[in-house]
């Protein structure tokens, strides 16, 4: 087998392979909608497109009420604000930023605990353990598109009586017990980023079964203001744009056949790179249905002969831009120092191991089979990349 491009052989891939690349709808698919709103200059304030929008998304989540929001940190910080509840929130350390993030700006305390082992999602014995009369909520996240253990969670919210919301930006298009994610707890909160398996470019939303909740977060969204200006509270812009709602439209007309994708492209990898010791995967459980927002790997620098941090370095040099997502996890973060000390024996060892490969919505067998081939190549050749990796020290 070649050697890889990190010991001096041709890259495989002749330009960089970014992380993700969206796949959004031609001009010609929404030149309509675009061309009357720039006519008539109603770009924003809900005037038609996002409606619509919030309508198509009600009817494929089966949920009663969808409020949009400009994207799905002020969609995390709005709900958390409408539950009205000071004090503590517990959620997992293995997320991204912006889930903590919401809690300081909704002026809620972080309590991190670790997650489960085979999915990566919060450990439900772990939340349980950290809930005391300062707890608020309940935090749960979706991590790269599976499922949280949901009914576990939402058992132990009732038992104690505390909100329990699910950070869902990984996982529109997923099921849980052949139901649409987006049906659980008091509110979910989906994003529509760009780098999501379902983008509009920003934006997302809250999904609940609470009317008067979902009245709360419209009011809160637009300032606090019914239209009447006079503000019944301190909201602030949380507003959808029509632009991103006209794509939203679209997309919801392909979003399945991405997922359907994504699924196949996983099924080949897990195949492929599963034949290589110390590669293991994110597992799936049986009673869940992923849209695979991430693809992930696990590298055992014992068995697979490098560490997770050089196979990172050697993809890079095969012009394959991976990312370790989710390193640090939140609790050795900067900005939450004062959590360093804090115990999350899995959390720490699953983001020490973790490697996020580029995966679109759409590829080609050309393209994974490269991805594999370069990873292949630096397992057969772990001395001799062990060894460069020694000289530079």
């Amino acid at each position: 087998m070649d050697k890889p491009a990190i010991l001096g052989n041709t890259p495989v891939f002749d330009d960089r392979l970014g992380i993700v690349s969206p796949r959004l709808p031609k001009l010609e698919q929404i030149q309509d909608p675009l061309s009357e709103a720039l006519r008539t200059g109603q770009l924003t304030n809900h005037a038609f497109h996002v409606p619509q929008f919030e309508k198509a998304l009600s009817d494929r989540l089966k949920m009663p009420h969808v409020v949009s929001v400009g994207n799905a940190t002020l969609g995390l910080i709005l709900a958390l604000e409408a539950l009205n509840r000071d004090g503590e929130v517990i959620l997992p350390s293995f997320t991204y930023c912006a889930t903590a993030h919401a809690l300081y700006w909704s002026r809620h305390k972080p309590v991190f605990v670790d997650i489960l082992p085979d999915t990566f999602t919060i450990d439900p014995a772990a939340v349980e353990s950290a809930i005391t009369p300062n707890t608020a909520a309940i935090m749960a996240v979706h991590i790269y598109g599976h499922p949280c253990e949901i009914d576990t969670l939402e058992e132990i919210s009732k038992r104690y009586g505390l909100p329990l919301l699910f950070d869902s930006a990984h996982a529109f298009g997923s099921q849980y017990q052949n139901e649409p994610i987006g049906q659980f707890g008091d509110a979910e909160i989906f994003s529509f980023h760009a780098t999501k398996v379902f983008p509009v470019g920003e934006g997302g939303c809250i999904t609940t079964h609470d009317k008067n909740l979902a009245e709360h977060l419209k009011l809160s969204r637009k300032f606090g203001d019914p239209g009447d200006e006079n503000t019944r509270f301190p909201g602030m812009n949380a507003k959808m744009q029509e632009f991103n709602a006209i794509i939203g439209v679209e997309m919801l007309k392909v979003v399945d056949e991405h997922i359907a994708n994504r699924r196949r492209y996983a099924a080949y990898l897990i195949e492929r790179l599963g034949r290589l010791p110390g590669i293991s995967f994110q597992s799936i459980k049986p009673n869940v249905f992923t849209n695979y927002q991430n693809f992930v790997i696990l590298v055992d620098e014992v068995y697979f002969g490098v560490s997770r941090d050089m196979l990172f370095d050697a993809l890079l040099a095969e012009n394959i831009l991976a990312r370790k997502y989710f390193f640090p996890p939140l609790h050795l973060h900067d900005a939450y120092s004062d959590y360093r000390s804090i115990n999350l024996p899995i959390t720490e060892f699953v983001s020490k191991r973790v490697l996020c490969l580029p995966f679109y919505s759409e590829m080609t067998e050309k393209m994974l089979d490269k991805i594999c081939v370069a990873i292949e190549q630096v397992h057969f050749h772990a001395n001799i990349v062990r060894e460069y990796y020694s000289n530079l020290a």
